[in-house]
């Protein structure tokens, strides 16, 4: 073979032995992922660029080609998941460098295959929702069941976050979600041993839940209150101290506000539920003048929220903050978010790691929600107002109490005329046959139980008091402290101040 003959045989083979150029740049599939809500399993396929796919679905089975994609080495080539409507996942290497990936499913189960961008830390992602619409029904049936029969206070408790969404973490990698699920927890289990009170979660466990879907649930349920619980977090490691916020439907009543509000409202992209927008909740239309009253409730609540949990960590803010949160728009139920404590703060982090804090919190906003919806009436009134009759003369305790009759005037809030006519929004709430999330108009007769003060004992305050401790320690309620010495929620105690005490 001539020297030629050699250097063109080697050219040929070299070329023959090239990889495609296109092999260079193949598409690399980085992990398989799944997790587990009671209504759907997710499993989310990470890709190193934005994958070309092919779906194909069959009886009990989907296919997806990923093309101009490397066969992955680092990950089990069959993955047995046993998990709700998915049994198993298999990779399957096809010519032409196409990865095929097959779901095995079960019966009665609707997925559905989307692509996801790369978002901050997140890669592209293939997701595939299997849902089980079944299950979805029944617990949704479940909750309007409820609705109809119930004849206790509902309190609906959101976890933020959840699932692909870590929410902030600590430097010691607490995970937000982790730690707001066990206060949320413990919250629902002192309300649900309290007379009267049924507490429910808008999740149980480490998965996510849609905006849209949380105010579902507390709709649903017919709640009287929404809470969603949350721990906050900051660049700044010093920044610390529990907050309290509500919805504002124009714009934050602070730089912190409209930042932290900013940073919720895209938790649903961070999971992957790209259609936030189209969230029928943020049309401003919706919501119009019915949130009027709504928000005054949600602000009453939240001022007494922030009294008792002064008793438990430092403040951040001693106002009720406003700002646009998603989570919170719902028209005719009260609601508010919490933010427990600073997660980014390394001594506050510790905090919220430790299980006698998550108790102590949740005892505070547990107690806050028992003032403000059962408020300090004795068992008297409500006798009287379970009676609907103007109290006899023969008893020497109710003849001291009358009905009257207030007519609703413009600017009015269940809040104001309580204050006004020294009772409490419960008081009116059951002597007018009322919900917290109906609206009152103007010129509608309201019955307002005129009550005379009681008898009292004037207490001097001292450094470290509260409104909330005070209440402890003689054996009284908050609201009943405001109404006997004129306070309102937002105004400050300091120390020598001289308050009148009932006895």
């Amino acid at each position: 073979m001539s020297k030629i003959q050699k250097t063109t045989l080697l050219t040929i083979l070299f070329y023959i032995f090239l990889p495609r150029p296109d092999a260079f740049c193949l598409t690399k599939i980085l992990d398989i992922r799944h997790w587990t809500a009671p209504d759907y399993t997710r499993v989310v396929i990470d890709t190193s660029d934005d994958a070309q796919i092919k779906v194909a679905k069959a009886v009990r089975k989907i296919s997806i080609d990923f093309k101009n994609t490397a066969f992955p080495k680092t990950i089990p080539h069959r993955l047995i998941l046993n998990k709700p409507g998915i049994d198993r996942v298999v990779i399957i290497p096809l010519p032409d460098y196409t990865v095929r990936v097959e779901l095995w499913l079960a019966d009665n189960v609707e997925p559905k295959v989307f692509k996801l961008k790369k978002f901050l830390n997140k890669p592209y992602r293939t997701v595939i929702d299997i849902n089980l619409p079944e299950v979805e029904k029944k617990e949704s049936e479940e909750r309007k069941r409820f609705k109809i029969s119930k004849e206790k206070k509902v309190i609906v408790i959101d976890p933020g976050h959840g699932g692909a969404d870590p929410g902030a973490v600590g430097l010691r990698g607490t995970k937000e979600k982790d730690v707001v699920l066990k206060i949320s927890r413990k919250l629902r289990d002192i309300l649900n041993k309290k007379e009267g009170y049924r507490a429910f979660l808008t999740r149980k466990g480490d998965y996510y839940v849609p905006f849209k879907k949380r105010l579902k649930i507390a709709r649903e349920y017919n709640a009287d209150l929404f809470i969603s619980i949350h721990a906050d977090a900051c660049r700044s490691r010093k920044a610390r101290g529990s907050s309290v916020y509500c919805l504002s439907t124009k714009r934050a009543s602070s730089e912190a506000a409209r930042l932290l509000a900013r940073s919720e409202n895209l938790s649903d992209i961070i999971a992957g539920f790209p259609d936030v927008e189209n969230n029928e909740e943020s049309n401003p239309i919706t919501l119009n003048m019915v949130q009027t009253e709504t928000l005054n409730l949600s602000k009453s609540i939240g001022y007494t929220i922030l009294e008792n949990v002064e008793g438990v960590n430092r403040l951040k803010f001693r106002k009720v903050q406003e700002a646009p949160f998603i989570v919170l728009k719902l028209p005719d139920i009260p609601s508010v978010l919490v933010e427990t404590a600073y997660i980014s703060n390394p001594s506050e982090e510790l905090l919220l790691r430790k299980s006698p804090f998550q108790s102590k919190i949740a005892e505070a906003i547990a107690y806050s929600i028992t003032q403000f919806i059962s408020g300090s009436q004795p068992a008297v009134t409500t006798l009287m107002v379970k009676n609907s009759a103007v109290p006899s003369p023969s008893s020497s305790t109710l003849e001291r109490k009358k009905i009257i009759y207030y007519i609703i005037k413009k600017g009015d809030t269940l809040e104001k005329i309580a204050r006004r006519h020294d009772t409490t929004i419960s008081a009116l709430l059951r002597l007018n046959n009322l919900r917290l999330k109906d609206r009152i108009y103007v010129k509608q007769r309201l019955k307002v139980a005129a009550v005379d003060q009681p008898k009292s004992s004037v207490y001097i305050v001292r450094k470290g008091d509260t409104l909330a401790k005070i209440a402890r320690r003689h054996n009284t309620t908050i609201s009943a402290l405001l109404r006997l010495n004129n306070l309102r929620l937002k105004d400050r105690i300091y120390v020598k101040q001289k308050l009148k005490i009932p006895h």
